[in-house]
């Protein structure tokens, strides 16, 4: 499931590696061993000609206009089409490749390697050096098949992992492994590697259509084709319908354009199996909003997981064992893993989701107001606040805390919202990192002012606002190499498809928030392809709502998780254990429908609890 190899490497290391990424040992693979190694299974290629070798690991989605472009033959391989595309244009070929991919390519002339991802981050790549040695693979337990990389954690990346921080680019979980980010490229030659990025979305120009129509015309075609491009032919196609906008625009485009080929979509929807009281500008049943969906198209064969599908540790336990790294939230993971297991069971091929949509095609335009002020375009924030308050029904003083958020310095704002009442949660609140651990990284003062909100960072610049979003979710990537591991199953996310993220950073703020109605572009984008209920529902639907009764159930084993970490040396130096134990003793019970109990529990706890188990994992204390 993937590739591996590299340079100067003992014998036999590209097999163990290999045989590392294998999900089964009788999967088809491929190894060149010639001055280098390279070495593919299952999916992946390998391939070479007299100039260069190719490992790739992905789908590739423009691949006719490749062909058009470069003179070949509709027959010709893949492996050969990228061999191709490089020699064209050389390192700038990665700019023309559209899809999810890594890729590795060994030019023999220039004895230079070049290691590269695509921006959607759902595809990993990883890389090791060491005295003119190098060795890279899909998943880092490629690079821990060979004895000589060592497995230590790297306190920093766990630091900055525990606010919430922006990761420093090549950083992982382990020093000394590499990893390779989203839309870069990493040239290695003579033993030093260089990072480059060849996807600069922060240099593309904002776009002025003529009228409102065309910029729905626009997101709609887009949409649409990135939908078509990761529907392959014979593939048993289902996808992750919520009750939302992103799920439901990405199942609706893909069972109509299934519906024309007479084939069947399935969609699976999480639902809470306990009726849940409503929460403030939440809904907590998303099962009726998915059914008017799938009600519109008969293709669609829709099914309900329950959001306590198995116990919450066994659902860690299984998730972990496909990831090489922390997962990021625990009590999600029980659905998630529902719906793959059942997606198994029906031998779904892909099972599409709209994870990006928020950062793309149903961006809100939040960043607005604060962008006029900070321009000095007083009369731009006149006319936002006048939208706010006629179509968005925001009050004055929630206009008000954003004005104030976008002029003030982070602390003096929070302040100035907790002396009126208004408070908003600070790092502590989701977190719960050992102060002392927080002090000696010498990010205390980065992450107190971040407070866990890149919001905080971006001060009114949407683009920058949402690349930083789109630069802090390759964790995606991990989870979806851990689910083709799992369940054999590849997930694709047409709102993280590269074209459709560089329109809709092109798109003026405006578009996103027509009106003040927050969303307002794929709300008028998909009037008639979906539901009226979804499209004007103001209010956003809440994952594993009946969580609480899942995590009741687990306390016995959590109280015992939180007495194993204080046998960790470094687990009880960077996690504030006191404290978590202080959670569990104040346990509010599963009937319990506070906001403080999501900071506390959803967020405070569990992600301590999994970067715990990580640690311990790597320590080998999880046996």
């Amino acid at each position: 499931m993937g590739f591996c190899g590299g340079l100067n490497l003992a014998p036999g290391t590209a097999d163990r590696s290999l045989a590392a990424l294998r999900r089964s040992a009788r999967g088809p693979s491929a190894t060149i061993a010639t001055e280098c190694a390279l070495a593919a299974c299952e999916d992946a290629i390998a391939a070479q000609d007299s100039r260069a070798i190719l490992g790739f690991d992905g789908r590739l989605d423009n691949r006719d206009a490749l062909l058009n472009r470069l003179g070949l033959a509709a027959a010709t391989d893949t492996g050969a089409l990228l061999l191709a595309a490089y020699h064209r244009w050389g390192r700038d070929c990665f700019t023309h490749l559209i899809g999810d991919y890594a890729c590795a390519i060994w030019d023999r002339d220039a004895r230079t390697f070049y290691l590269a991802t695509d921006p959607g981050a759902l595809r990993t790549l990883f890389f090791w050096t060491d005295r003119g040695r190098l060795l890279f693979a899909t998943e880092q337990r490629g690079l821990f098949a060979c004895p000589d990389v060592p497995r230590e954690i790297d306190r920093d990346q766990m630091a900055a992992w525990l606010c919430m921080l922006p990761r420093e680019p090549l950083r992982t979980f382990f020093r000394g492994v590499n990893r390779v980010p989203p839309g870069h490229v990493v040239r290695w030659v003579a033993g030093e590697a260089t990072l480059e990025r060849w996807w600069r979305p922060e240099e593309l120009p904002v776009i002025h259509l003529p009228c409102d129509e065309d910029y729905e015309e626009a997101l709609r075609e887009a949409l649409d084709e990135a939908v078509r491009a990761r529907i392959g032919p014979g593939e048993r196609i289902g996808s992750n319908l919520s009750g939302g906008l992103d799920s439901s625009s990405v199942t609706a485009l893909a069972a109509r354009q299934l519906a024309s080929q007479g084939r069947e979509l399935t969609a699976f929807t999480a639902a809470p199996r306990h009726p849940q009281p409503a929460i403030r500008n939440r809904f907590t049943d998303e099962w009726p909003y998915a059914a008017e969906v799938a009600t519109l198209y008969p293709n669609i064969t829709h099914v309900r997981i329950d959001n306590d599908a198995e116990p919450l540790l066994d659902a860690l336990d299984l998730r972990e064992a496909g990831n090489d790294w922390p997962v990021l939230n625990a009590s999600n993971n029980v659905w998630i893993n529902g719906i793959f297991r059942e997606a198994k069971r029906r031998r779904l091929d892909v099972v599409l989701q709209g994870a990006m949509g928020n950062m793309t095609i149903s961006h809100n335009g939040g960043e607005r107001l604060a962008g006029h002020l900070r321009r000095g375009d007083l009369l731009g924030a006149l006319r936002t606040v006048r939208d706010l308050r006629r179509g968005g029904g925001r009050s004055w003083l929630g206009i008000a805390g954003q004005a104030a958020d976008s002029l003030l310095p982070t602390r003096f704002s929070r302040s100035l919202r907790a002396a009126v009442g208004r408070g908003t949660p600070g790092l502590f609140d989701y977190s719960a990192i050992h102060p002392a651990f927080l002090h000696r990284s010498g990010m205390e003062g980065r992450a107190m002012d971040m407070a866990c909100k890149l919001g905080n960072l971006a001060r009114g610049d949407s683009r920058a606002l949402r690349l930083a979003v789109l630069d802090r979710t390759d964790h995606r990537g991990h989870t979806v190499m851990s689910t083709r591991r799992l369940f054999g199953i590849d997930v694709r996310d047409p709102t993280s498809d590269r074209r459709v993220i560089e329109l809709c950073l092109s798109i003026p703020d405006e578009q996103f928030a027509r009106g003040g109605v927050p969303r307002s572009l794929i709300r008028r984008t998909m009037r008639g392809l979906l539901p009226d209920m979804v499209l004007d529902e103001r209010r956003k639907g809440l994952q594993a709502a009946d969580w609480r009764v899942g995590f009741q159930a687990a306390l016995p084993g959590l109280r015992a998780e939180v007495a194993r970490l204080r046998n960790s040396p470094f687990a009880s130096e960077c996690l504030d254990l006191d404290r978590m134990d202080q959670l569990l003793d104040a346990w509010p019970g599963a009937e319990d429908a506070g906001e403080r109990a999501t900071y506390d529990y959803l967020c405070t706890f569990s992600r301590a609890l999994t970067a715990g188990r990580f640690i311990r994992r790597v320590e080998g204390g999880n046996g």
